[in-house]
């Protein structure tokens, strides 16, 4: 009975942090870190905790699979290709560089390169979602921009074990991988076939009062195929998203599996907070600042250079690169593959970088007027 007392209050807790942080205009995400911080100070996360957060960031990438369709998906990929090669080749090659310059090693660099690469979709969607009037094009970038990030992220978060050395590098490995990808794939392919083929089937199973049970189900078993392969169990779930894009009423689908991720996902960001180890005080040195300011200008360049090949004005190119400052789940899972002081590290810019990302956003057209109109007067002064 006590068990269910204090799981209630925990929850109603979590919920009014939520809230509150809401209200002040914060994703509950930073909120939630803290207190996995705070708590992680007395006590180490228990495993339950870390499988439940699993499940929920599982979850989450189901529901942003859940919003593109393959063609959708095709169609956004070929215009911002070239945006999402100039992401990899600043935010990842980069801060690669950067790294390396401090003298870290060849692993250290591209764990902190990968970390440095994803834009949270989570905190990212939601404040575009809360501002309507950011322009379309602008919106559309940024999404479409975000989906590439959501395909390459896992292809890095597959080969990250080998190049960390925490897996030895075989031809086992590659070709379970291989495999892997090629069961993924032709399973979405033939999937959606017979879902376009049987609709009044996957209808009746879509509406069963239990389809959440199978939703869920079928969830976590593409992502256990994809561990069993060697991949980012993420990467399964996404997949299965964009395979039930092929039903007309994805709203019901999200509406059967959002609780899941309501309940589930706090607990990733809670473990994630208690990870940290702050007996050696704050890593507040000449490197960090570094980071977190080439963090900031390396995805500022992305939204301008790849906006404009994107074909956005020049102006809200500028806008677009005061939007993708935040990182997020991804790069968590990132750090997850580290240990130590590193984990210190990386997690606190995580943190000032969804911080500083969220407040550049918020004041982005302002911020986009100024910058734009300094522009326009150089321009002029160098006539």
């Amino acid at each position: 009975m006590e068990l269910f007392f204090y799981a209630g209050l925990i929850l109603i807790g979590l919920f009014a942090i939520s809230y509150l942080s809401e209200r002040f205009h914060l994703p509950s995400i930073l909120a939630f870190i803290l207190i996995g911080i705070a708590i992680g100070l007395y006590y180490d996360a228990p495993k339950e905790l870390k499988l439940g957060g699993e499940a929920g960031i599982i979850v989450l990438f189901f529901l942003l699979g859940l919003k593109f369709s393959i063609a959708d998906l095709l169609s956004q990929l070929r215009l911002v290709w070239k945006a999402g090669l100039i992401d990899v080749a600043l935010s990842f090659g980069g801060t690669f560089l950067l790294t390396l310059a401090f003298g870290f090693s060849i692993p250290e660099a591209f764990l902190i390169g990968c970390v440095l690469y994803a834009t949270s979709s989570s905190i990212s969607a939601r404040l575009l979602d809360r501002e309507p009037d950011k322009h379309k094009d602008v919106n559309r970038f940024v999404l479409s921009l975000l989906i590439f990030e959501d395909l390459i992220a896992p292809l890095l978060l597959t080969t990250a074990p080998f190049i960390l050395g925490t897996e030895p590098f075989t031809f086992a490995k590659v070709g379970s991988i291989f495999a892997g990808f090629l069961f993924l794939f032709s399973a979405l392919i033939l999937l959606t076939v017979f879902i376009r083929r049987k609709e009044r089937i996957i209808g009746s199973l879509y509406r069963h009062p239990d389809a959440g049970i199978g939703i869920i189900g079928l969830i976590l078993t593409f992502s256990g195929v994809g561990i069993m392969f060697g991949l980012s169990e993420v990467l399964g779930a996404f997949i299965v998203g964009i395979l039930l894009t092929e039903l007309k009423e994805t709203r019901y689908l999200k509406r059967l599996v959002t609780p899941f991720q309501d309940l589930l996902l706090p607990l990733f960001f809670i473990a994630f907070g208690m990870s940290f180890e702050l007996t050696e005080g704050l890593p507040l040195d000449w490197f960090f600042l570094a980071l977190v300011i080439w963090g900031l200008l390396s995805k500022f360049l992305v939204g301008f250079f790849g906006g404009r090949s994107f074909g956005l004005s020049n102006y809200h190119a500028i806008e677009s690169g005061f939007c993708l400052g935040p990182r997020g789940e991804f790069s968590i899972l990132f750090i997850t593959l580290a240990s130590g002081a590193f984990i210190t590290l990386t997690g606190l810019y995580i943190f000032v970088s969804a911080f500083l990302g969220i407040v550049l956003f918020r004041l982005s057209s302002r911020l986009t007027d100024q910058t734009h109109a300094t522009a326009q007067k150089i321009k002029q002064k160098m006539r």
